[in-house]
């Protein structure tokens, strides 16, 4: 009997490919479809919304969390029924755009489909990092969350390029339904493998809880409320809040602009945008990934999410001051690769900065929190787009320039006895 305990090739097959099925949604909306909508006339406003929707059910994964950990069908694993509910929910919604008439015209309601089918993505990505906390062993963890992390630039990838591709050559619609089929596909992992030896494969088939030790007492949501405000009372851990917050607006705020800016400025077509933020963009990703982990463990957490930074700030800077740089034929693409770059590279020396900050009785709670800000300011960089978007690029650009400043007090200030470096 597979398992995922009893498997190393199956677990980590199986958590690279849902986090591949969490990045292709997010690089089919807010690459793929942003591009296709801002070709079809849609403006920084339109675009900015769909990215604010997309974005809004990631702050969700603080509510998410303590769900998870509360309620399950304990019989078919802690995490599995929670994963075959969401990337099941994930194809079916997809799907049901596909009933929308005129996407272009009914721009409201394809809005609002966006933002609950990534309701039902961040979900999927909560129960799989609950997932990956439970069943990984300690001597492989590193390796894996490192194939986990370049399988969702691999899944983005797939969402935003190859999906570019499809709506390009045969519409919108042919695109809704393969990307449907391909989570469908997906579903069959969680489905038919396992957690544990023992128990039920499906709700109508045998087996029995297989609980570990002490795992009889489940923590009550008021209670893991309690510990995280205890936790944050500590100075480090509130820091670590306001530069989750401060640290993702520039980030948002590209989200929103970069689909409008390529297709209606700088002359790309919305197919060839698609292609290079989701193919070799991904490659630049992965590339700062693997490079700020490699460089945080050396260098220290701090220096590298600087030098992210500082990275943005320039690179955002010259594209605001510069009218020649905005109309050049390479810089734009240096633009894109290398932003790509430096939040890839900043924020995975940002993981590292927030789990060495969390308190270990709250810490899967406390995490979720610092994810959740985040992906609230992404929100607010969009909205903070969509404010400026008769102000003309040079304005954004050297807006998002400051921005990017703005969590290195916060960064700082972190001292070095709380684990940071």
């Amino acid at each position: 009997m597979l398992t995922l305990t009893g498997s190393r090739v199956a677990r980590t097959t199986t958590l690279c490919v849902l986090y591949a099925a969490q990045g292709m949604p997010w690089g089919f909306v807010t690459i793929a479809l942003l591009s296709y909508l801002a070709g079809q006339g849609a403006g920084l406003a339109e675009t900015a919304k769909i990215s604010s929707l997309a974005t809004l059910p990631w702050t969700f994964k603080l509510f998410w969390g303590p769900i998870i950990d509360r309620f399950t069908l304990r019989s078919m694993g802690r995490r599995r029924p929670w994963i075959i509910l969401a990337q099941f929910a994930m194809s079916v919604t997809l799907l049901a755009m596909i009933l929308i008439g005129d996407l272009t015209a009914e721009f409201e309601t394809l809005a609002w489909m966006v933002f609950v089918h990534n309701c039902f993505v961040s979900l999927q990505d909560v129960a799989s990092d609950a997932l990956a906390v439970d069943v990984l062993l300690d001597s492989e963890r590193g390796t894996v969350n490192g194939l986990m992390w370049a399988s969702n630039y691999a899944g983005t990838a797939i969402g935003g390029a190859g999906m570019g591709t499809v709506i390009a050559n045969y519409g919108l619609r042919p695109a809704f339904c393969l990307q449907a089929a391909v989570l469908l596909g997906i579903l069959c992992l969680p489905l038919f493998i396992r957690e544990r030896a023992g128990e039920k494969l499906l709700p109508w088939s045998k087996g029995e809880a297989k609980l570990e030790p002490g795992e009889e007492r489940t923590e009550s949501i008021a209670g893991l409320t309690r510990g995280l405000v205890g936790a944050l009372k500590s100075w480090p851990a509130f820091l670590g809040v306001l530069f989750a917050f401060a640290g993702s607006i520039t980030v948002g705020m590209r989200v929103a602009v970069m689909p409008v800016f390529y297709t209606q400025e700088v002359g790309w077509t919305d197919a060839h945008f698609a292609q290079v933020e989701g193919g070799i963009g991904s490659g630049a990703g992965v590339l700062g990934a693997l490079l700020g982990g490699y460089l945080a463990d050396r260098l220290g957490v701090k220096t590298v999410i600087t030098l992210g930074l500082l990275g943005i700030c320039g690179l955002c800077a010259a594209m605001g001051l510069s009218e020649g740089l905005r109309a050049s034929q390479s810089f734009p693409l240096v633009f894109l690769l290398g932003t790509l770059f430096c939040i890839s590279m900043m924020t995975v020396a940002g993981f590292a900065l927030f789990m060495r900050l969390c308190t270990a009785a709250v810490a899967g709670t406390q995490y979720t929190l610092y994810m959740a800000l985040a992906n609230v300011a992404r929100i607010s960089g969009a909205a903070i787009v969509a404010s400026l978007s008769d102000r003309g690029y040079e304005t954004i650009f050297c807006v998002m320039a400051i921005a990017i400043l703005i969590p290195l007090p916060f960064l700082y200030l972190i001292r070095e006895e709380s684990g940071s470096s």
